[in-house]
């Protein structure tokens, strides 16, 4: 399974907030691309500079939040059957409540078939 990052943005928004405590919303989408993969359809590494997805194609509140241990945070989120139907969904990725990049993933393709509902979970880690 692919490793997700935290991104540098957000690593920054959370310096701040130490800092000054200048508000730091929740993380609370999860957004669903098809621009994470090489044409040999191998994941491309993601980028810790990256402000949004290569290619975003869906955009969903997450259907669930969770602090599995003291050091990490992960969302999921879903892709019901009916959505996306034929795309190739290659990333994904944590959206904070004010539509800012928190992290991401990047897998090789998955061909999202309209009898199949996705969960992608993306675990950061701090």
């Amino acid at each position: 399974m692919a490793e997700a990052i935290t991104v540098d943005a957000y690593r920054k928004r959370l310096a701040k907030h130490m800092a000054d405590n200048t508000a730091l919303p929740p993380i609370a989408y999860m957004a669903f691309g098809d621009g994470g993969h090489n044409a040999d359809l191998t994941p491309k590494p993601p980028s810790a500079g990256a402000v949004a997805l290569a290619h975003e194609v869906l955009r969903k509140p997450l259907a669930a939040i969770t602090q599995e241990d003291a050091f990490s945070t992960t969302g999921k989120g879903v892709i019901d059957a009916s959505e996306l139907i034929g795309a190739r969904i290659s990333e994904a990725a944590l959206i904070d409540a004010n539509g800012q990049l928190v992290g991401l993933k990047n897998f090789a393709p998955k061909l999202k078939e309209s009898d199949e509902r996705y969960e992608i979970s993306i675990k950061l880690r701090f």
